[in-house]
């Protein structure tokens, strides 16, 4: 069984005066008289929930916590993966100046990108300072919060620079998701429509059947894909699929083209493939593209055309999933729920993306 190496906790309203799970996780992991805590947030989740840092505030004061500092804030996004580890030597150089030490953790509340460079940072300063997380996106409650590394952008590939982190603990609170953009929330069930079609065919049934209302900002939906999908995280791993495609996207459209719109077509053409191969059912490819288009997360399609038409420079992309990952295999669905290996056809991809993979 595959259990996550750190807590996973679940909550609502984190923040709030009366719910001591935060405060009671964090004096857990520094076991010290009063915990100092360096917050580095996300700028939706600061702009978006109006009183936040008033809310934060009360919360530390009533639970006995000190700010070690001035509490950072990043835009959100690939591109503060792609600054030239500008945005991580600014944690770690905070952390530095107020003296951060056993005493204290960084807090890192944000998206994927967020909780990459925070955890960077947290795995380089002082040569490890402890972190937890809590994710503010769907995709990030669904995917980054259980990185066990934290990866950094660099010439011109996607995650190139990478680091083990392992965060004392994590707290996932759907609420938090209730501000983001319409395209961050519906790129989220993307990312849980990848995790089941690898995965957990019984997922991926429901996730189709649930897509349109998912679309409409269902909030009980997302707790229940939420739930779901810890439960398979803690019995297995999730291979890679769908991956080296979403990650060359990102790049070709100079970090433009957000995760949430870049991981769909990534499984549009993987599926694709995974059916030329004879390993998948083209049925089964249907629920997985109808589920995609229900839910609104194919909604870039106008944003990934003209990239997908690039075949040469997306197949480049090949040459770095050879690089980064040390294979000439990648994961291929061999049925619903299922992953095996296969050989890289280069070929064959690139009449998947001349044809119109997204007719389906």
């Amino acid at each position: 069984m595959k259990k996550s190496p750190f807590p996973v906790e679940f909550t609502c309203d984190v923040f709030d005066t009366e719910n001591e799970l935060l405060a009671k996780t964090i004096k857990s992991a520094l076991e010290v008289a009063i915990p100092r805590v360096l917050i580095v947030a996300d700028t939706n989740f600061v702009q978006r929930n109006d009183g936040i840092g008033l809310k934060i505030g009360a919360y530390m004061q009533r639970y006995g916590l000190e700010l070690a500092a001035a509490p950072i804030v990043f835009n959100g996004g690939e591109r503060l993966k792609t600054d030239g580890f500008g945005s991580v030597l600014a944690v770690v150089t905070a952390a530095i100046r107020a003296l951060l030490g056993d005493d204290g953790l960084i807090l890192a509340i944000g998206g994927g990108s967020l909780l990459d460079a925070a955890g960077m940072a947290a795995g380089l300063a002082r040569g490890g300072i402890k972190m937890i997380r809590i994710p503010t996106t769907p995709a990030a409650m669904i995917d980054s919060v259980y990185a066990e590394r934290c990866s950094i952008n660099a010439g011109g590939v996607k995650d190139a620079v990478r680091v083990t982190s392992i965060p004392s603990a994590a707290i996932i609170d759907t609420t938090l998701a209730s501000t983001v953009l319409d395209g961050v929330w519906n790129g989220g069930f993307g990312e849980a429509v990848r995790i089941a079609a690898a995965a957990d065919a019984s997922l991926l049934k429901r996730l189709a059947e649930c897509a349109a209302d998912y679309s409409g900002r269902n909030d009980e939906l997302l707790d229940e894909i939420v739930d779901k999908i810890f439960a398979i995280r803690q019995k297995k791993s999730i291979p890679p699929f769908a991956e080296w495609i979403a990650a060359r996207l990102e790049a070709m459209s100079n970090w433009k083209l957000p995760h949430g719109y870049a991981v769909p077509f990534g499984i549009a053409i993987e599926s694709a493939y995974s059916v030329s191969k004879g390993l998948l059912k083209a049925d089964d490819r249907v629920m997985i593209m109808t589920a995609l288009q229900k839910s609104g997360a194919l909604d870039g399609a106008l944003q990934s055309k003209a990239l997908l038409v690039q075949t040469d420079n997306v197949i480049h992309g090949l040459k770095e999933w050879r690089l980064l990952e040390g294979t000439e295999e990648i994961p291929c669905l061999s049925g619903l729920g299922k992953v095996s290996k296969a050989p890289i056809d280069e070929q064959l991809y690139r009449e998947i993306l001349l044809s119109d993979v997204l007719n389906f």
